[in-house]
């Protein structure tokens, strides 16, 4: 079969990088670091009390929602300029309430607390800094070398998939099967893994880049940051494996350390623990999407991020069988082809909500990055 791809500049490539979405990212993010240093100060004077820290860090998190309209009007940009930097400022202002709910129910690690300056370091820090006998842990050699390196390589790899996908609309398995005319069952679930897959390693990149920046701001300023990724796309062999070892571990630690630690502490259910904890997934992603996806449907991210839970505890109950011999004995390939079959299962609206938005937030990751547009 015959796949043409189009191109508005036909024969020609593109460096279209948008200096515009950047500037706006840079603005917003200032002034988000304000806000954070201010919450770092009110979060410290507090102490740990629940009845305190607990509405003020509702009143943070409700801040974006306050300001959005009313800076953007006075910047003179548009939601799509603002977008990369609501997305990022969403984040950083989740990363506030969940290290002021783990201040209060005692999870914090020990040592990021224990002067005012470490703690303003550790409430602005976008990857966790690791700590040891109440101490913060310092960089190997040559580490803050090896980050630059990723973060160069990163960035290339981001270009290079999303001038391979983007011609297809970030579904590039849809558009084969169509351009072969490919349809039936067999097409549909393999148009359904195969531009999951390609969505979530896009979404890899996108997150190992920020990550990555991230981690070289914490080596910058003497401390060891933890890491962002362990190859969750092609090595994980099964959802625990993916969500539980691999997968954002930013977030799976905050997570941890925030919901499910105090409620497993509690007495709660392993199982429950871990839906609640996919729960408050839910909701961060819910408040992100919110602030940064213009048309974004309440909720979808919920049932994805639930579904994921519940596929989660589906494991643990057949990790109860003798199946559990089956998955230990199946080589790396067959596993990495299971989980990511298995993560399938669930309803895509978390990829769904990345492309099919009016103003989709791989449209804003591609303006980042230089990339060829290709024509027949």
């Amino acid at each position: 079969c015959d796949v043409t791809v189009g191109s508005s500049r036909e024969g020609s490539s593109s460096c279209g990088i948008a200096a515009k979405p950047v500037l706006t990212a840079l603005a917003i993010l200032a002034l988000t670091a304000t806000c954070r240093f201010g919450f770092a100060v009110v979060t410290r004077l507090l102490g740990t009390s629940k009845l305190l820290l607990w509405p003020a860090a509702g009143a943070m998190a409700a801040l974006p929602f306050v300001l959005r309209d009313p800076l953007l009007a006075w910047w003179g940009g548009t939601y799509a300029d603002a977008q990369l930097g609501s997305f990022l400022a969403a984040t950083a202002f989740a990363w506030c309430f969940f290290r002021a709910i783990e201040r209060s129910v005692g999870t914090t690690p020990v040592g990021a607390a224990a002067s005012l300056a470490e703690w303003i370091f550790y409430m602005s820090a976008d990857v966790d800094p690791r700590y040891r006998d109440g101490k913060p842990l310092r960089p190997p050699p040559g580490k803050l070398r090896s980050q630059l390196a990723k973060l160069c390589a990163t960035y290339a790899a981001t270009a290079a998939f999303v001038s391979a996908i983007e011609p297809f609309g970030f579904r590039p398995t849809a558009a084969v099967c169509e351009a072969c005319g490919v349809s039936g069952p067999l097409a549909a679930a393999l148009v359904r893994v195969g531009d999951n897959l390609s969505g979530t390693v896009l979404i890899y990149l996108f997150l190992s880049l920020l990550l990555t920046l991230g981690s070289i701001l914490v080596l910058a300023q003497g401390h060891d940051p933890i890491d962002g990724f362990d190859n969750p796309v092609f090595k994980s062999c099964s959802p625990r494996e993916f969500w539980g070892r691999r997968w954002n571990l930013q977030v799976n630690a905050m997570l941890k350390r925030s919901c499910y630690k105090p409620l497993a502490g509690a007495g709660l259910a392993a199982p429950l623990a871990t839906l609640a904890t996919f729960g408050a997934s839910a909701g961060f992603h819910e408040y992100q999407f919110a602030l940064s996806m213009p048309g974004y449907r309440v909720g979808t991210a919920s049932v994805f991020f639930l579904g994921q839970g519940l596929l989660l505890v589906a494991q643990s109950l057949l990790e109860a069988t003798p199946l559990r011999h089956l998955a230990s004995r199946a080589p790396l390939p067959l596993g990495v082809a299971f989980n990511i079959t298995a993560l399938s299962l669930v309803p895509d609206y978390f990829i769904c909500n990345w492309i099919d938005l009016p103003t989709p937030l791989f449209g804003a990751v591609a303006r980042l990055v230089p990339r060829i547009m290709w024509a027949a």
